[in-house]
């Protein structure tokens, strides 16, 4: 006897002025679909926390740190942000910028080691991402390839993703209990030593700058400095 095919129940879910109407992708915190605005048209993607928030306390709190942070943020190189909500099944979902592109991490896979004028236009739309969060006191924390999307390509155009693991810097901090000092938060190969040795009071906008230097220089070696 053949199975029933498992029907997603988000699709055809209204969130406001969207109806969700296909799923794009899924990634380990939250699954991302597209949504359309039914009388203008307009495509924008939703993204859907997995878990629920009240048995997955660390992950609503990753969900809603990257919903904060970006909410402050409004820059042409970082995905914007128009709405957050939570589903009826307690579930956290935030509406933003659909984007047509390719990761920087598999753009840097196609092509190995880059020049310096095509490393020089993606490198200076990070670093005017990159100054737009930390004049707001927002640290990055985890900036790396599969973390910047790259739109286009004549001109390419940066955006900056995923602000779950950032660190709101000054009396707005409310870093969780998953970031508590001597916990490494970020991934390894971009880890500043204050990363590295979990010393969270020292993390500062010169953490994410020294993520921008492994980056580029695996961009324009084609290898990772480590």
């Amino acid at each position: 006897m053949r199975a029933e095919p498992i029907v997603d129940p988000l699709l055809g879910l209204a969130l406001g002025n969207y109806r969700i109407s296909k799923k794009l992708g899924e990634g380990g915190m939250g699954l991302v679909y597209l949504a359309v605005h039914p009388a203008i048209g307009r495509e924008v993607a939703v993204k859907v926390l997995c878990s629920n928030p009240a048995t997955h306390s660390k992950a609503a709190d990753r969900f809603l740190t990257e919903a904060k942070s970006l909410t402050k943020l409004r820059h042409p190189n970082i995905v914007d942000i128009y709405d957050f909500g939570q589903l009826d099944d307690g579930r956290l979902y935030y509406v933003m910028d659909l984007l047509e592109g390719e990761e920087l991490k598999t753009l840097m896979a196609k092509r190995g080691a880059m020049k310096a004028n095509e490393v020089l236009p993606l490198a200076q739309q990070i670093c005017a991402a990159l100054y737009c969060a930390h004049s707001r006191d927002i640290v990055h924390r985890d900036l790396k390839p599969s973390n910047i999307f790259v739109a286009g390509d004549d001109p390419p155009i940066v955006k900056v993703l995923d602000f779950g693991v950032a660190k709101l810097l000054g009396p707005q901090d409310d870093d969780t209990a998953s970031t508590k000092s001597g916990v490494v938060v970020g991934t390894p190969l971009f880890l500043a030593p204050e990363q590295a040795t979990g010393d969270h009071d020292r993390i500062c906008p010169q953490t994410d700058i020294y993520a921008l230097g492994v980056l580029m220089y695996w961009m324009l070696s084609g290898w990772p400095p480590f």
